[in-house]
């Protein structure tokens, strides 16, 4: 049932709601409480909308009404479009604050639905909202929905469901992830990678030639060359002149 993952510990309760069910919200929500043992007298206090909500002393009356008793209360409060005709942001910031801060309340509860908001800054108004909720329950389509949640220790989770409504409860089913596979290889696609490689050994005749005609560095190196020395004669020098006998001057 839905009442079991939003009647939770989390205190600050907000429903995204993108389906139009915004006038009978303060009914669906008294009816979760209702699944999990609420009592509609005692620990269920609802705010009505009415004109009385441009005065601040009808929320005053509201908190009072909320921490009176001994018993914790769950607290709904009109939707954030309906509260917005008559009061400003600071103001129901200030007034959800104060009935978190009363240990008598034990849940606080506010529907919001986005398209109904008249609001220069809508989207930075709901954004607030689902920045300051514990949990955050968006009914996203008539049959799927999310939620995610925050913990006091700082983690969060974000699960999605399908979700069944009748006249007596909200019947919900998690939606699995499916795990993300490959695209498997054609069969008929040719290939030379060998099962389990990254690269390829066979080369192709264009391949082989390029291979063959290729000169590594050492290579070009240990190449054997011809020498040649080149010499300029002198002025002086006399390639022609008979060669003079060395033992001359012995007297031989």
């Amino acid at each position: 049932m839905l009442s079991n993952l939003i009647v939770t510990t989390q205190r600050l309760v907000v429903i995204i709601d993108d389906t139009a069910q915004e006038k009978i919200s303060q009914q669906i929500l008294t009816q979760l409480l209702k699944e999990q043992g609420q009592d509609e007298v005692s620990t269920i206090k609802a705010l009505p909308f009415s004109t009385d909500l441009k005065k601040w002393d009808t929320f005053v009356d509201f908190f009072r009404k909320c921490t009176r008793d001994e018993n914790k209360c769950n607290a709904i409060l009109p939707s954030l479009a309906d509260l917005l005709v008559y009061q400003s942001v600071e103001k129901i910031i200030h007034f959800v604050h104060t009935l978190l801060l009363s240990k008598q309340v034990q849940r606080v509860f506010l529907w919001i639905t986005p398209a109904n908001i008249v609001h220069s800054r809508a989207e930075y108004v709901v954004a607030a909202f689902e920045y300051l909720a514990d949990l955050i329950l968006h009914l996203e389509t008539n049959n799927t929905l999310s939620i995610v949640t925050r913990k006091a220790g700082g983690a969060v989770t974000n699960k999605r469901y399908t979700y069944t409504k009748n006249n007596k409860e909200f019947l919900v089913e998690a939606i699995q992830k499916t795990p993300k596979t490959t695209p498997a290889a054609k069969a008929d696609e040719p290939t030379t990678n060998t099962v389990g490689t990254t690269f390829k050994i066979e080369l192709n005749e264009d391949e082989l030639v390029a291979r063959n005609t290729l000169k590594l560095p050492y290579e070009k190196t240990s190449e054997t060359t011809e020498s040649s020395i080149i010499y300029t004669p002198d002025a002086g020098d006399d390639f022609d002149a008979e060669e003079e006998d060395p033992d001359e001057d012995l007297l031989i």
